[in-house]
Parts: C-alpha cells; sequence; structure tokens
C-alpha cells in the first residue's frame, strides 16, 4: 500500500463520521481509528528490531550441528550424542539426541562474553539401561552447569562447566 492510500482511506472516513447522526458512534469510531494507528505504528517498529535481531543471530559461529566427543579426561562417551544449536523466533535453541532421549534447551548465550545459561532440559521420555541412564543424567547435568564456551578453529565447541567441578566438554562440527 503506498502512503497515499492511508491518507485517502482517513479522508473517507472523516467524511463518513460527518454523516454520522448519533454523536456516541462518532466517538466509538474515532477511537477505533486512532487505536489502530498507534498499534499499526508500535508493531512497525517491533518487526523491524526482531529483523535485525534475527540477521546478526543467523550469521553466529555457534549455529549448526555438533557431535560430543569427551569430556576433558579424553575418553569418548559410549553413546552418539549429538547437538544442535540453531535460531528460533530470533533466540538460540539447543536441541539433540543424547545416549537414550531426545533433548531441548532454551539457552540465554551472550556472544560478547561467550556465556550461556541452561535453566531447564527438556527432554523425552524414553526408557533405557541403567548405564545409558545414568550416562544421560550427567550429561544433562553438565549442561545445566555450563557457564562459557569457546570455539578452535570453527570446528570445536568447548563448554566450560564451574559446577560442581571444573570440567569441560567437547563438541566437533558434524
Amino acid at each position: 500500500m503506498s502512503f497515499h492510500s492511508p491518507i485517502i482511506f482517513m479522508m473517507a472516513l472523516a467524511i463518513f463520521i460527518k454523516e454520522l447522526k448519533s454523536k456516541s458512534m462518532k466517538i466509538l469510531l474515532k477511537l477505533i481509528i486512532i487505536s489502530t494507528l498507534l498499534l499499526s505504528a508500535c508493531s512497525k517498529k517491533m518487526v523491524e528490531a526482531d529483523a535485525m535481531t534475527n540477521s546478526a543471530l543467523s550469521q553466529s559461529e555457534l549455529l549448526g550441528q555438533w557431535k560430543f566427543k569427551s569430556y576433558s579426561d579424553g575418553k569418548a562417551p559410549a553413546f552418539d550424542v549429538t547437538l544442535e544449536i540453531k535460531e528460533e523466533a530470533g533466540k538460540y535453541a539447543l536441541n539433540g539426541r543424547s545416549s537414550v532421549n531426545f533433548y531441548f534447551i532454551s539457552p540465554k548465550i551472550d556472544e560478547s562474553k561467550k556465556t550461556i545459561l541452561v535453566e531447564v532440559v527438556g527432554s523425552t521420555k524414553i526408557a533405557g539401561t541403567l548405564e545409558a541412564n545414568q550416562f544421560e543424567m550427567a550429561y544433562y547435568e553438565n549442561l545445566r552447569s555450563v557457564e562459557r564456551y569457546e570455539l578452535k578453529e570453527k570446528n570445536t565447541l568447548i563448554f566450560h562447566i564451574s559446577k560442581p567441578t571444573k570440567e569441560t566438554m567437547y563438541f566437533e562440527r558434524k
């Protein structure tokens, strides 16, 4: 719609309002028009801000599919564990497959400080072996304890865990 179309529309509404006989109908119609104009102005600014956030996020080097390789001891896990970092609705989303279940996380990531905050790890509820379930619980707990991250040569993602002990998780880009 061009710039002039709303002006012509508003002029037509003004003529229509003059023709109305009821004073309460005139007031109601004016309130509707003013509310519509105010709301449309606000939503336009929000869309522009979201577009800027999405474009910066979509260029992040974190995005992609990763495979869990080991903890700091270098020992490879007995299970095939994956992590995918993607952008959903202008925010980071982490998901993947652990030793038994699929998991999903809505983290707070600050790329300028290279920090990650994971408050909750959601997952499916598939039953597994005792060993697989124990590995998975430890993996989820470590994800909840990630404090910061680093990227090495764009192909190695390292999560630094602060509690309960200092630990490191290594992921390799798939």
